[in-house]
């Protein structure tokens, strides 16, 4: 899960591996549908929030989408703690 987020998560897709060398992909952030995107630390875990969130209510979009990122509707300041796409760059490789 992202961090300053309820149910953001990064992946990868479609990703076809080489039997040599390695391959980059940059993964882009996801939300996963499970709660409602309210930018409010009572129901974030991770920082800048701290960790005593609990669930929120559930009105949740209930189906998984690229995340928007943080607006600054609540306890977020976007100008902090917004993302843009992509969030993560993930290197496969062999270890044999």
């Amino acid at each position: 899960m992202l961090v300053s987020t309820n149910d953001a998560f990064f992946a990868v897709r479609d990703i076809r591996i080489r039997p040599r060398g390695k391959v980059i992909a940059e993964a882009k952030a996801y939300d996963a549908g499970s709660e409602a995107n309210s930018e409010d630390c009572d129901y974030i875990p991770g920082p800048p929030c701290g960790s005593n969130a609990h669930d929120g209510e559930n009105s949740s979009e209930g189906y998984v989408h690229v995340h928007a990122g943080i607006h600054g509707i609540a306890d977020l300041n976007p100008a902090m703690h917004d993302w843009r796409n992509p969030v993560a760059k993930i290197t496969i490789r062999p270890i044999y």
